[in-house]
This record gives C-alpha cells, structure tokens and sequence, in this order.
C-alpha cells in the first residue's frame, strides 16, 4: 500500500488555503470574534508586526485597501510576495511532486526581519509624536 502522493498532498492544502480565506471572506474578523487574538497585543499590550494582519487580509479579500493598510501595512506589504512565493511552491509540486522552499539570501532575510522590527517599534511610538 503506497502512501499520499505530494500532488495530493498540495491539492489539499491548496484547497484548505481557499477554505480558510473563504471563511476570512465571509466572516470578517471585525464583525465575528471567533478569531485567535495576538498573545503580544493580550498580554503585553503592544502590537507585534503580525497584528491587524488577519483584518488586514479580510479587507484585502473585500478590495478595502486602506483599511487593510490601516490594519497592518507591512502585512499587506508582504501579501503579493507570499502569494508568489506560495504559488510558485504549488506549481513546482504540480511539475516535479517535490515541495521545494524558496531560497532566500541571508541579506534579504535580514531586511525582512529588521522591516519588521522597525514597523512595530513605529506602529507601538507613533502615538507618542502627536
């Protein structure tokens, strides 16, 4: 007996994004608060740089752009580069049934980490200058 094909697997979890973001899309987080809440934001009382990304996310799904960027810019910064990124991941399991990462420099990654930091030590003292 042979296990799960990988295509089979990456349908699976191709279909289980969809599911996921038409739950996103039909229950938007502002209006149903079933939704996990940011450890960092409960317990803290900071915003991490994944907060509002979810809301951000549902406004993007219902074409709100400046709501989703007043949500978490940096994620909807990000958005077009993990769809690729996500995309291109499925696709190269489509051709070779391998699940390959991206590679990604040492040097990008860094950005991306200090990005990160700068938004949310920005989004936490943007306050403080008005």
């Amino acid at each position: 007996m042979t296990g799960v094909s990988v295509k089979t697997k990456a349908n699976g979890m191709a279909a289980a994004v969809v599911a996921g973001l038409a739950v996103l899309y039909r229950y938007p987080p502002e209006l149903y608060h079933f939704y996990p809440q940011c450890p960092v934001f409960r317990y803290l009382h900071m915003y991490c740089p994944g907060c509002g990304a979810t809301r951000a996310l549902a406004a993007l799904l219902h074409g709100r752009l400046a709501e989703a960027l007043h949500y978490n810019a940096y994620a909807v910064l990000l958005f077009p580069v993990m769809c690729y990124v996500l995309v291109s991941m499925y696709v190269r399991v489509l051709r070779n049934e391998t699940i390959e990462w991206p590679e990604i420099s040492p040097g990008a990654l860094k950005m991306l980490l200090l990005a990160g930091v700068l938004f949310a030590i920005f989004r936490n003292t943007a306050h403080l200058a008005l």
